[in-house]
């Protein structure tokens, strides 16, 4: 039996490449609001889940993993809103990105604890270069910095910390993917000339460089790290 892998968010963008590339060696579960357009891989399923639900995420750990531990947990899931100053922003679309991508992420993990304690498992979660910088694509403006967004960010990259020295007694490794700009649908894709030409490197990054990352982080090839996060943004945050 393949060890299982989940990846929240996983029907599309990052997501969606993080379980193609995991697909070959685990048992994908993709947990996400919609299932993916595309064929499943083979062995993976999908599981419809809020993730800012918290006994939906007990229950999602309860019938994916069962006696076997969690090997894989990479948390995508996440949500975006239009950027505007912080004095336009309302409070409920403040409290709904803090809930999606930062709560959200505390939920899950909470839920696959016990199971990654068991398997010694790795957790991978998607993070963003405005949770860095405070701004958002590149957009350092006081005409919006997208502020919701980018604390959200900045605090999981904080609770990936906290996950990582609580659960390094039990060989449960936690690490961070800060991604620049990517090609996707969070950004539109009339944008990509102008951002492309403002990356050292010169191009959006993709979906698969972000899974290739995370492949590695996961990887007995980075048995020795944890609690760090790993910026792939074309040279455009240099830490």
């Amino acid at each position: 039996m393949h060890p299982i892998a989940i990846v929240t968010g996983g029907s599309s963008n990052i997501g969606w490449a993080c379980v193609r590339r995991l697909a070959a060696e685990h048992a994908v579960v993709i947990a996400d609001l919609r299932p993916p357009v595309n064929p499943l891989p083979a062995g993976a399923k999908f599981v419809q889940i809020d993730v800012t639900d918290a006994a939906a995420c007990q229950q999602l750990m309860a019938d994916a993993t069962g006696e076997f531990g969690l090997d894989i947990l990479v948390h995508s899931a996440a949500i975006t809103a239009p950027t505007r100053p912080i004095e336009q922003i309302p409070a409920d679309e403040w409290r709904r990105l803090i809930d999606v991508n930062l709560t959200g992420a505390f939920l899950i993990a909470q839920a696959a604890i016990p199971a990654l304690r068991l398997a010694r498992g790795k957790v991978a979660m998607i993070a963003s270069r405005a949770g860095r910088t405070g701004y958002a694509a590149l957009n350092a403006s006081p005409s919006g910095t997208k502020a919701h967004y980018a604390a959200s960010k900045a605090a999981l990259l904080s609770l990936v910390k906290s996950l990582a020295i609580e659960l390094a007694p039990d060989g449960v490794r936690v690490n961070a993917i800060v991604p620049g700009s990517i090609e996707g649908n969070m950004i539109p894709q009339e944008r990509w000339p102008e951002l492309a030409a403002r990356i050292p490197l010169g191009r959006l990054g993709t979906p698969d460089e972000i899974a290739d990352a995370v492949r590695y982080l996961c990887s007995d090839d980075a048995r020795y790290i944890t609690g760090h996060a790993m910026d792939v943004n074309g040279g455009t945050w240099m830490n």
